[in-house]
């Protein structure tokens, strides 16, 4: 597995999010940092929501350096959050090992 920390920014055009954590699963999990509220050009209001977050990803055989796993955190956050995804910051990268997948579960 794959272990990624970073911040994420998407657009929303639902109401503001009630609770601090956006999303937790097994292998994504966002706290919400900063919540922005913006209109368009048509006069539509939206949200810019900024989360940091923690992803496990699988291994992916074509990668042969955690560096080559910067062009998928998008694309694995993308599956996720059904809006459009328009700022994607990659703070840590790491190889996960089996048993350091249960302490890390317990620190998010």
């Amino acid at each position: 597995m794959i272990y990624v920390k970073g911040i994420v920014s998407f657009l929303s055009n639902k109401k503001l999010p009630k609770s601090k954590t956006y999303m937790k699963n097994k292998f994504v999990s966002m706290k919400i940092i900063e919540v922005t509220k913006r209109f368009s050009t048509t006069g539509e209001e939206y949200v810019v929501i900024t989360c940091s977050f923690t992803v496990s990803m699988d291994e992916d055989y074509a990668c042969k350096s955690l560096e080559d796993y910067n062009g998928k955190v998008k694309p694995f956050l993308q599956k996720y959050i059904k809006s459009l995804i328009y700022r994607v910051e990659i703070h840590h990268l790491n190889y996960l090992r089996n048993s350091e997948m249960k302490s890390t579960s317990r620190m998010t």
